[in-house]
């Protein structure tokens, strides 16, 4: 038995929706502790590396390893490039494989890559290691929220993507604060320096977060054998889907399927619009604001390491809101405008600012922090709309990903040189983040709006056509 529909108003702390019974409220919290607690582990993690990178950087690897000109630049550029690569075929193959043992397995070999970072002599070893490290990274992301759709309806996605993704935020301010204990407590134990505990430390704790993996990862509703689901459970998640006009099923591949998908509106109109969010820069304002408080030269390396986690705190509290809204409201590019001007002011104020007012440059910088909502807001409306059919969100939300890391990696790497912190005066990084900015703003506050209302009504127009009855001929008898 399906659970009722009610008309009540959804509240804003309401976790379920009105109407929803009892057992069906259990099944949920099930996959919410389930598969939320697996995947918010995993990305906090994911994000705990990308952090220790630039942390560590300037807590002494720079230092250490004689590095003197972009180094850290081409760290991200590598990286970027392993995920580039690996996103796609990663959620294609996580839909074909069971996600409880593609996921941990990929997490293992990450986990070793980050290890061996603490032993690298050169920059050269760092950049291989970074590669694999995207490489097996790359399902993450979008291998999560590809999961996420599988089991949620559409009005359940955008707050559990939200929770997966501030997993990611809390990972990225926890590592200051990590970098900053080890300083102070492990630096030259047992002959290794504090940046190399970091990357020991951060391994290690993937360990139990693999194993629970394989343990606890429910696989999708087609195929889920997870012991803490009954017979009902397993019967109902996949009803929730159909009622939802959604389905799970494993992924096959053939060129009648893949067309539809490349000419579909929903490829391109997102892949572009994530695009623009990437190439606004604000994913690496955290790494510009500790390398802007770094050239002033008047604080220590633990201010440098800690303050800029404000930014984090900025991301986490509007993650959380623009995730509330965009469920009980539907109206997401609304909420992409309001954060889009949040941002255009930070880019001003970053691009304009006076270097010596070092108040009004620390909030353009800390304002920056709105940015990672924007994730858990595109991947959560690709997911809603395409998700009558699995083929294309499983190739859509990684898209989104690759094409936005392939544009944004020439450009960090271009325009915003480490060597030319904090202003990139030759290269007018800043200038460019404002136009990218302004055309996100329009992109997803109006033209994929637009494309949504276009296919509803075409897809309206259809289910007419097919549903008007076909006139009988008749014969005249000779």
């Amino acid at each position: 038995m399906s659970s009722s529909v009610s008309t009540k108003p959804t509240r804003w702390y309401h976790w379920f929706e009105p109407g929803t019974d009892r057992r069906e409220k259990i099944l949920i919290w099930k996959l919410d502790f389930f598969i939320l607690s697996y995947s918010m582990m995993a990305y906090f993690l994911k994000y705990l590396d990308q952090t220790n990178i630039s942390n560590t950087y300037i807590s002494g690897m720079q230092k250490d390893l004689g590095f003197t000109k972009n180094e850290l630049s081409w760290f991200n550029t590598y990286y970027n490039i392993g995920l580039c690569i690996g996103s796609i075929p990663a959620v294609l193959l996580a839909g074909y494989f069971r996600p409880r043992i593609y996921l941990p397995t990929l997490d293992l070999l990450w986990s070793l890559c980050v290890l061996f970072i603490y032993l690298a002599k050169n920059a050269e070893t760092i950049y291989a290691l970074r590669f694999l490290i995207g490489l097996f990274e790359s399902s993450c992301n979008p291998g999560t929220h590809y999961m996420i759709g599988c089991w949620y309806k559409k009005r359940e996605i955008m707050r559990r993507s939200n929770f997966f993704v501030l997993a990611g935020i809390i990972g990225q301010a926890t590592s200051s604060y990590i970098q900053s204990g080890l300083q102070s407590s492990m630096d030259g134990k047992r002959g290794l320096a504090a940046w190399q505990w970091m990357f020991i430390i951060d391994a290690l704790i993937g360990a139990p977060v693999i194993i629970y993996g394989y343990l606890f990862l429910p696989d999708y509703p087609h195929n889920t054998t997870a012991f803490y689901l009954n017979d009902w459970e397993r019967t109902r998640a996949k009803e929730r889907l159909v009622e939802d006009g959604r389905v799970s099923k494993r992924i096959t591949f053939s060129l009648k399927e893949i067309k539809p998908v490349l000419l579909s509106w929903q490829l391109w109109a997102f892949c572009i619009g994530y695009c623009f969010w990437t190439l606004t820069a604000g994913s690496y304002m955290l790494q510009f604001f500790e390398l802007y408080l770094k050239w002033l030269k008047i604080y220590s390396i633990s201010y440098i390491n800690n303050f800029p986690t404000i930014i984090s705190a900025v991301n986490l509290v509007t993650m959380f809101s623009t995730g509330v809204i965009c469920d009980l409201t539907g109206n997401r590019n609304w909420v992409c405008a309001g954060v889009g001007l949040i941002l255009l002011a930070s880019f001003l104020i970053t691009a304009k600012g006076p270097l010596d007012n070092i108040p009004l440059r620390k909030a353009g910088y800390i304002l920056s922090g709105v940015y990672g909502c924007y994730t858990p807001i595109l991947t959560g409306w690709c997911n809603v709309a395409c998700g009558k059919n699995p083929i294309l969100r499983a190739v859509t939300i990684p898209s989104m990903i690759v094409v936005g890391q392939a544009v944004v990696t020439p450009f960090q790497q271009h325009l915003f040189p480490s060597g030319e912190a904090p202003v990139y005066g030759s290269t007018h990084g800043f200038y460019y983040s404002i136009g990218f900015t302004c055309a996100l703003l329009v992109w997803t506050g109006f033209v994929i709006p637009a494309l949504e209302k276009w296919s509803s009504r075409k897809e309206e127009k259809q289910a007419k056509v097919e549903e008007e009855p076909v006139p009988e001929k008749e014969f005249e008898m000779l």
